[in-house]
């Protein structure tokens, strides 16, 4: 299981190579507008023009946007309400419920950029609003990400190491911690508050969010903070979840009974996590420690299509971490009245207690 995941990393990472290698190795040409420092140019340059007036960016990306947002919203949606009112609030039913509000606000943050993409990059909202929405696009992609390496950990000390799990998994430290990787996501982000992320240009007339190189503007340290959050947002937690998940695995392998579903998920977790997040953060880090305005172009474009990639993450969570719960259903049945007739011939007026949910991996633990 294990080897197939990292097998999906060393091609994701050689892909990446090349595509990298591919770009031409022309020295800077003066006019270009990440080489200058203040960025007063009124014109936006031709490169830039057609890489953000392409199909892919005006039509491919927000039409994917599209169907995240109409699929993710209901089923996160959905997820939240089962998990506040109608399930028990065990410690990790707290964790999930934390990951279903990251993936939400991320899903109410998609409108907007489905219009500026839609709309050929120009932005219409104002300075004020578009550094809110990418810091809440930004803050809410890592949150999730914070939130599933702390899943990933419950269900680690859950099956191995289930003595010690009656002690560790309470509600006030499950509580404490989702503040506190709540407060590391605002940190992380709030950086995109504060610096200026629209670019006005005349010829043509257009006003990028969150598209033309913060240093251009005199923001050199962006470099580093985007290497910062590489390492904080992907590399660490993409370390403990694979951590977690290979010696879950390695305890379910020395019992003697079969858990293949319980296999299959963890396995569909890594993969799932490579595939949405690798590609998105590693250009992103490529392209911000390239120095030729050429592979900048290309890789900033390949980031676009790999960012949009990563939003499905949060449209896939509560299918992978909720819906599959056979109680789960049984709730999102009962909470949309599907049962309704069955329900009052069968219990008349009385109230249903709440269920507490579980998965196939959280059973195996649940001894605990």
């Amino acid at each position: 299981m294990s080897s197939r995941v990292l097998c999906t990393l060393v091609v994701l990472l050689s892909l990446l190579s090349i595509l990298k290698a591919s770009c031409p190795r022309a020295p800077l040409k003066k006019g270009k507008i990440f080489q200058l420092s203040n960025c007063n140019l009124s014109r936006l340059d031709n490169e830039i023009h057609k890489q953000l007036s392409s199909t892919i960016t005006t039509r491919v990306v927000p039409a994917f946007y599209s169907v995240i947002f109409f699929l993710g919203l209901p089923a996160n949606g959905v997820a939240l309400w089962v998990l506040i009112l109608k399930a028990k609030k065990m410690p990790s039913t707290i964790l999930l419920i934390n990951l279903a509000v990251a993936d939400l606000l991320l899903m109410l943050a998609l409108p907007f950029k489905i219009t500026y993409y839609f709309m050929e990059n120009n932005w219409i909202f104002g300075e004020t609003l578009c550094r809110i929405v990418t810091a809440v696009f930004y803050g809410n992609m890592y949150s999730s990400v914070f939130f599933l390496m702390a899943i990933s950990i419950d269900r680690y000390i859950g099956i191995v190491h289930p003595f010690c799990a009656k002690s560790l998994r309470d509600r006030r430290r499950y509580t404490c911690a989702s503040t506190g990787l709540w407060l590391l996501a605002i940190a992380a982000v709030s950086v995109f508050a504060f610096v200026p992320q629209t670019k006005s240009f005349q010829e043509p007339y257009r006003v990028t969010c969150h598209e033309i190189w913060a240093s251009c503007t005199g923001y050199k340290w962006y470099t580093l903070y985007f290497l910062g959050l590489f390492f904080v947002g992907f590399v660490i937690p993409s370390v403990v979840i694979l951590f977690c998940y290979v010696l879950i695995f390695m305890a379910l392998a020395k019992k003697n009974e079969s858990y293949r579903r319980v296999t299959g998920l963890i396995l569909l977790v890594l993969l799932i996590f490579i595939l949405c997040f690798a590609p998105s953060n590693i250009l992103l880090v490529l392209h911000y420690l390239e120095t030729e305005w050429e592979c900048h172009n290309q890789l900033y474009f390949w980031y676009v299509v790999a960012l949009s990639l990563t939003s499905v993450n949060s449209c896939i969570d509560p299918f992978i971490y909720c819906y599959a719960s056979n109680d789960f259903w049984t709730l999102v049945k009962d909470t949309l009245c599907i049962r309704r007739e069955e329900n009052s011939i069968s219990s008349g007026s009385t109230k249903k207690s709440k269920i507490t949910l579980s998965s196939d991996i959280e059973i195996l633990g649940s001894g605990a």
